[in-house]
């Protein structure tokens, strides 16, 4: 079994990665303009300080469904 830090690593990349598929800026702050094109836009500003943290449970579920060997290139 993987430790929960490996796992929570995996997530991010994945989450990131939708984030770049999107065409948003991981990295970048959520505002007004970003703020429709984001799955978890219905979550509070403190919640989502960078734009790829919106990509969270996207990236989980994406995980659960993908095998691991097609999901680690990411």
């Amino acid at each position: 079994m993987i430790p929960d830090d490996n796992e929570e690593q995996r997530i991010i990349r994945i989450a990131r990665a939708l984030c770049r598929s999107a065409r948003i800026d991981p990295d970048a702050a959520v505002d007004e303009r970003t703020r429709p094109l984001l799955p978890a836009a219905h979550r509070a500003d403190t919640e989502l300080r960078s734009a790829w943290m919106a990509f969270r449970d996207s990236a989980r579920a994406f995980a659960a469904l993908h095998p691991r060997e097609i999901v680690r290139s990411l």
